[in-house]
């Protein structure tokens, strides 16, 4: 049992001292510690807070490059450096890519742009007529689940009350308590900082036109 697993048998009201629910063992703590697994990825993905750089290694005449971290998965790409000619690549998407070249998976060069296709791939363009060129690519990554209680847990620190809200939330809801399950789960939106995903008021669009034309304009 990990600090964060601790937290939330806390606020749960479970005994750490005499569990009598949530023993110490991979059946007690399953429900919790997969949910708290699901907050600790879903918070990186989110947030963008967990980040690697990943050297990829241009090949010849190759325009399309899946990228396969050897720990963690991969979530998107943030940015892309050219360290040899001391540049940084520009993102596009498949349609402005072809209204600035209509033959861009024909055109070789300096890799001057990428984009991202589809779970695990990356384009680039144009792409390299000579192999051996390295490009830095920092990429989002999602955490591998933890499965022992001295693993470490890749969250940022002022995360971690978010992901324990985020276990609770899931445990009240999975006994039929709605009530305590949403309570949870405006705390972890606001602890991660994602409540502005969730406005409390509808979105409104104000307009104010000269009231000499039209008297009623200054009224709401």
């Amino acid at each position: 049992m990990n600090d964060l697993e601790r937290h939330a048998l806390q606020l749960i009201g479970e005994n750490l001292d005499s569990p009598d629910v949530f023993t110490d063992d991979d059946t007690g703590l399953a429900q919790i510690r997969a949910s708290v697994n699901d907050a600790v990825q879903e918070l990186c993905m989110v947030s963008g807070s967990y980040t690697k750089t990943y050297h990829l290694t241009t090949l010849e005449d190759r325009q399309f490059y899946r990228i396969s971290p050897q720990v963690d998965y991969f979530a998107y790409v943030v940015e892309v450096w050219d360290r040899t000619n001391g540049r940084k690549l520009d993102q596009l998407d498949v349609a402005t890519m072809a209204k600035i070249d209509p033959l861009f998976l024909q055109t070789n060069g300096t890799p001057l742009f990428y984009g991202l296709c589809g779970l695990e791939h990356v384009w680039i363009a144009p792409y390299p007529s000579a192999k051996g060129q390295v490009l830095e690519l920092r990429s989002v990554m999602i955490p591998a689940p933890y499965t022992r209680d001295d693993d470490p847990v890749k969250v940022r620190e002022n995360f971690r009350n978010a992901a324990v809200y985020l276990a609770v939330s899931e445990y009240h809801a999975s006994r039929g308590d709605a009530s305590r399950a949403t309570e949870y789960l405006e705390q972890y939106l606001e602890a991660a900082g994602l409540m502005q995903l969730s406005p409390q008021t509808a979105e409104r669009q104000f307009q104010m036109q000269n009231p000499r034309r039209n008297p009623r304009a200054w009224t709401y």
